[in-house]
């Protein structure tokens, strides 16, 4: 039982300790900061206004013992002059102390009409109890015997009453504690917004660095006020120029890389036109000629040859898809408007049970050819995305130019949808849960975000589960060369 006490005890301060971290990571600089100037202040401010209570306390007290030392010291037999009577003397000494700030007799000597007062007097209502509880000391008093007319002893208490001091205390103290807070409270004041106001910068640094992480390589930073956010400012400028330098050396790269990939589609595609397409159309010529001269003897034969036709066919038409893939027929010959009209028309025959919608307002995009064969490739990946994968009723394909002169080629379908969003850009490439989105679009995604990339195009991937996929490509008026 002792073990776990003393393990509890144990673990309660490193529980504070790390609670106390915990709390500190989660609050800022300029909070802490202010929290820690502010508790530095309020320490100097108890520190004063304990220096002034105690002034307080040592006036009154002070006061007070030299009073009662004065009375002790006229009540002193030998301070008596041995002529005086002590029944004219002391009669009068009580009456001068009754009447003395800062003492008050209990049992003196009073006419039958003498007003009564309460001893000590109490203090006045206009001091605060917690200054009373500060500078009140410890009360004294003095006993003596005092002759009566009638020959007696009387017993009087002479008390000490610091309620006229205390008054008096704080009279001249509530100044000082005012302006002790004013001062106080001013000087935090003025710290804490000088704090906020010096480290403002680094708020903007910060916003500029989630900027920089957007694509936006080039923000507007602050002005450094001080040589440590100088050298801050500075990394920050050179990390945007150097990840500038490595955005544009990439841009190059997947250029090449896909100018790399067209030629040698070209190339296969030109192999297999001569090739495998001369091949085909030979064999089918033989398979033709056999049916021609067997079939009539054979009708089994006969039948064989034109299987073998219908292969030959079907090959034929599978290698013209192939073809239509790797090298879209008429795209430099005619332009990016008629050939997307053409793939359109391609997928309206292999997929009836899906309405297309087609509006072309661009025939043919200025630039590099390589620019009309990346827009092509985009909409073709999202043309085989949204027939096979969307399970869409409904396609729509649409090129045409804004009032800017720039591009817009946008694919939309009313099918299931992405399981969340990605917005793509040219300059930088911002996702939100596009793990999901690439589980359904794979490679053909990524061949359109980086074909987007190579042109500077802004690509915008909207979906919504159950709402549909809209694909869309902005390309400005200059085309990057």
């Amino acid at each position: 039982m002792s073990e776990i006490a003393v393990d509890t005890a144990a673990a309660s301060p490193r529980g504070a300790r790390w609670l106390l971290r915990a709390l500190m990571t989660r609050v800022d600089l300029k909070t802490r900061l202010s929290l820690f100037i502010g508790l530095l202040l309020g320490v100097v401010l108890l520190l004063a206004v304990y220096a002034v209570l105690g002034n307080s306390r040592r006036a009154v007290q002070g006061e007070i013992d030299a009073v009662m030392r004065l009375a002790s010291h006229l009540l002193d037999d030998k301070a008596i002059p041995a002529e005086a009577s002590d029944r004219t003397v002391l009669p009068v000494l009580i009456s001068v102390f009754d009447h003395t700030r800062h003492l008050c007799v209990e049992g003196a000597y009073r006419e039958a009409d003498a007003p009564l007062r309460a001893c000590p007097a109490a203090i006045d209502d206009r001091v605060p109890d917690w200054f009373i509880a500060q500078v009140t000391t410890v009360p004294q008093s003095l006993r003596v015997a005092v002759p009566m007319a009638d020959g007696g002893m009387r017993p009087v208490t002479i008390h000490s009453d610091p309620a006229d001091e205390i008054l008096e205390a704080w009279n001249e103290a509530r100044p000082l504690l005012l302006l002790i807070v004013a001062i106080g409270f001013l000087t935090n004041a003025i710290v804490v917004f000088s704090v906020w106001r010096a480290l403002k910068p680094i708020d903007l640094i910060r916003a500029a660095l989630e900027r920089i992480g957007r694509g936006d390589l080039h923000p507007g930073l602050p002005k450094a006020t001080t040589p440590e956010l100088r050298t801050i400012i500075d990394g920050v400028v050179e990390l945007g120029q150097r990840l500038e330098d490595a955005r544009s050396d990439n841009q190059r790269l997947l250029r090449h890389s896909l100018e790399v990939q067209e030629h040698e589609r070209r190339l296969i595609a030109r192999e297999l036109h001569d090739e495998i397409g001369q091949s085909l159309a030979a064999m089918d010529a033989e398979a033709a000629l056999l049916h021609q001269r067997v079939g009539r003897l054979s009708p089994e034969l006969g039948a064989r040859t034109h299987g073998i036709r219908a292969g030959i066919a079907t090959l034929y038409d599978g290698l013209h898809l192939l073809l239509a893939r790797l090298r879209p027929a008429g795209l430099d010959e005619f332009g990016l408007g008629p050939t997307l009209e053409n793939l359109v028309a391609d997928w309206s025959g292999r997929c009836p049970q899906i309405r297309f919608e087609v509006r072309i307002d661009v025939e043919r995009v200025a630039g590099e050819p390589l620019v009309q064969v990346y827009l092509y490739r985009i909409a073709q990946e999202a043309l085989v995305n949204a027939a096979r994968h969307a399970a869409a009723s409904r396609i729509s394909v649409m090129l045409c130019r804004d009032v800017n002169a720039a591009l817009h080629l946008r694919i939309s379908d009313d099918g299931r949808g992405l399981p969340g969003e990605m917005r793509v850009a040219g300059d930088g490439l911002h996702r939100r849960r596009a793990t999901a989105a690439d589980r359904r679009g794979g490679l053909g995604l990524l061949g359109m975000i980086e074909r987007a990339e190579t042109l500077g195009a802004t690509l915008q991937i909207d979906s919504q589960p159950g709402a549909g996929t809209t694909i869309s490509v902005r390309l400005p008026q200059q085309i990057p060369g």
